[in-house]
């Protein structure tokens, strides 16, 4: 919430309403309370939810209807400065600009989403405004903590099947956060704490004092997303009453020094190291803006990287999930992007200019990738008891030390097991493989 973003909003607005040959925006007849409304509505936001924590929300303007969930302890979320966990949120109704109430809804969120527990300090701002309905796409979840039993670090996997991609790693002892297991309970998910990551560890390798049948059983391919890190929603378009004000929309903005964040937007993945702008219509289209950094947006199998000054559209159905996969960026509407409210960010930035198609095609010819990801594509199955991925080397058991970040090079971590009739050491009282899991031959 930087002062020196609101001089460049300015200075960039100004640009463009000066740029040769800019087809005229058309407003309402009421434009000179627009202004007053849209600064009033940033100073008021700004100075209302200046404290808002991880994984709360901050009721920043009016008007703003929100439906809690029915175990909510939250007592209300009804007027200015109002703050909620977001976990007690169902749905959200934001207003859109009313000239006569001086309304103009802004709501403001800080997410954990797939950070790590350490980082307390870094969130996902997620600031909403203007004519958007937000729907939570996860229903409440038992959790619980369990702890690694082995020896040696322990598997977590992409999938609870022998074979899958090996994504991180459990050091004994360990804690992680269980969040679903198999109808048999021979797998367990989980959430690491201490890398964010969530996948599948074998059940027989951690234990815990609770119950593990209150754990909720959830299908093999149901992943985990923690509070509104997976949503639905829908908004207006060129909708904007006054230069001054945004169109209505959600810009999220990940925090400084973060590779990526994923979310789960309209059951499209969304992977972000940036500031996007994300505007959504039933039966239209999403649209996913790229102000700062960049984005990978994948949908129906596909995937696409959205660079700075860039835009990428995806087709969506009536019930806003997606129509088809997602378009080649193309460059924005520098007047769709420049009165976005970017000082209500934690981080100050410059929104990019447009590129050209030429620095687009370049880009994307480049072989350097502007967003690291970490490749979640499930290696080739193999034996059972064989704990390494297709074209690499098996794993010393004996090498020590704490266990590393994954992902850095997509080869397993040294000395993990996830399955019984790993090497010479089976766990106590298996012997072959895994409950509901079929031994290959």
């Amino acid at each position: 919430m930087k002062s020196f973003n609101h001089f460049v909003g300015y200075i960039l607005l100004a640009a463009v309403l000066l740029l040769p040959g800019r087809t005229p925006v058309s407003y309402s007849s009421g434009d000179s309370a627009c202004p007053e409304i849209v600064r009033a509505a940033f100073d008021i936001t700004q100075q209302v939810c200046d404290g808002t924590g991880r994984n709360q929300a901050c009721y920043g303007h009016i008007l703003l209807d929100a439906e809690l969930q029915a175990n909510a302890s939250t007592s209300s979320f009804e007027r200015e400065g109002d703050i909620a966990n977001v976990a007690a949120i169902q749905s959200l109704r934001i207003s859109a600009m009313d000239l006569e109430s001086r309304a103009w809804g802004i709501a403001l969120m800080q997410l954990q989403a797939s950070l790590p527990d350490s980082q307390i300090d870094q969130n996902v701002t997620m600031l909403l405004f203007g004519d958007v309905q937000i729907e939570n796409a996860m229903s409440h979840a038992n959790l619980m903590t369990m702890t690694a039993e082995a020896t040696t670090n322990v598997n977590i996997r992409q999938r609870p099947t022998l074979g899958a991609l090996v994504v991180g790693q459990v050091a004994p002892g360990e804690a992680v956060t269980a969040t679903g297991r198999l109808d048999d309970s021979s797998w367990i998910r989980v959430r690491q704490p201490r890398t964010g990551i969530t996948g599948w560890v074998f059940g027989e390798l951690l234990t815990s004092e609770n119950d593990i049948d209150d754990l909720d059983a959830v299908d093999a391919a149901t992943q985990y997303y923690g509070p509104m890190q997976a949503f639905t929603f829908q908004s207006g378009v060129d909708d904007a009453m006054c230069p001054e004000a945004p169109h209505s929309g959600i810009l999220i903005q990940t925090p400084e020094g973060v590779a990526k964040v994923t979310l789960l937007i309209n059951e499209i993945d969304i992977q972000l190291g940036s500031t996007v702008f994300f505007q959504a219509q039933p039966g239209n289209s999403m649209t996913v803006q790229v102000i700062e950094g960049s984005a990978r947006v994948t949908a129906s199998g596909q995937t696409k990287t959205a660079f700075a000054g860039t835009q990428i559209t995806v087709p969506l159905g009536q019930t806003l999930t997606p129509a088809g996969p997602p378009e080649d960026p193309a460059p924005y509407e520098m007047a769709n992007v420049a009165a976005l409210p970017v000082e209500l960010l934690a981080r100050a930035i410059v929104v990019h200019p447009p590129l050209s198609e030429d620095e687009i095609d370049a880009l994307i010819a480049s072989p350097v990738a502007p967003l690291p990801v970490v490749d979640e594509s499930t290696g080739d199955e193999g034996e059972d008891g064989d704990d390494t991925l297709s074209g690499t080397e098996p794993a010393s058991e004996e090498e020590g030390g704490p266990p590393s970040n994954p992902g850095q090079d997509g080869s397993p971590p040294p000395g993990l097991v996830d399955n019984p009739g790993l090497g010479d050491s089976v766990p106590p009282g298996q012997n072959g493989s895994p409950p509901g899991q079929d031994k290959k031959e």
